[in-house]
């Protein structure tokens, strides 16, 4: 079997791909960070699609044929554009693992890019599944803050304003895999229980063979920075290989 791709835009990526390396030590992974093109989160849903459309050939070319997209902002965007484009591959996105989470909710607080919010894939699935109130809330800048390791005053300021609309909220989903790594600042703010994708996507493995092997993180920019994030965001140390996305 061939390894199994991830693809985000960068740190919220490697959280996913260490958490599955915590959980499945033998899983084998390859990891592309498109860090040149990232955030995400602020792009059209047509730049989007032909940004990921970029991505899935690289896994292609590298013969994977099984990609989760560890990126809220793709799979809200571009999961469906992806399947018609490359229909003999698996394609997975992660909103759907994530809403499954909710079971009982009265007011659902959704944090997200402003792409993610614009495609409103978290209300329409929430309003699916429960008869909750969903408030829909963007954070433009908190991607690239975290990606550029901000520090805990920079961010407490920004969390100021962006989680003040879901005070009331009793449940928050961070709706980006880069949030939960600051977790601990945004609960600070909010007194909801909150949820994120890290926990369905490792328990989406568990009943299913994988395959088995070693972990290759690339990035589509610069390896010596990405190898300098994770030292000083998950205090490890590993091996960053160059990217080429045509």
């Amino acid at each position: 079997m061939k390894p199994i791709g991830i693809l985000d835009s960068g740190l919220g990526g490697v959280s996913v791909v260490l958490a599955l390396r915590n959980a499945y030590p033998d899983m084998a992974m390859v990891y592309l960070a498109d860090q040149i093109h990232a955030p995400y989160g602020n792009k059209s849903k047509q730049e989007i699609c032909e940004i990921m459309e970029g991505n899935i050939r690289w896994f292609q070319q590298q013969g994977i044929t099984e990609v989760l997209l560890a990126c809220n902002t793709a799979s809200s965007n571009a999961l469906e554009y992806l399947h018609e484009k490359f229909p003999s591959m698996k394609i997975a996105g992660i909103i759907d693992v994530t809403v499954n989470q909710l079971n009982d909710a009265d007011c659902v607080g959704v944090l997200a890019t402003t792409a993610t919010i614009a495609s409103h894939a978290y209300k329409n699935k929430i309003e699916k599944r429960l008869s909750s109130f969903v408030i829909e809330q963007a954070a433009p800048d908190l991607v690239a803050l975290i990606e550029g390791l901000a520090n805990e005053q920079q961010l407490s300021s920004v969390l100021d304003v962006y989680c003040q609309p879901l005070e009331e909220c009793d449940t928050i989903i961070l709706g980006c895999t880069h949030y939960p790594l600051i977790k601990d600042q945004i609960a600070k703010k909010l007194s909801g229980k909150i949820i994120d994708s890290i926990e369905p996507i490792i328990q989406s493995f568990s009943t299913r063979n994988y395959p088995k092997g070693d972990v290759v993180l690339y990035t589509t920019k610069d390896p010596h920075h990405l190898q300098q994030q994770i030292k000083t965001v998950f205090k490890q140390r590993v091996e960053v290989l160059k990217g080429v996305v045509k």
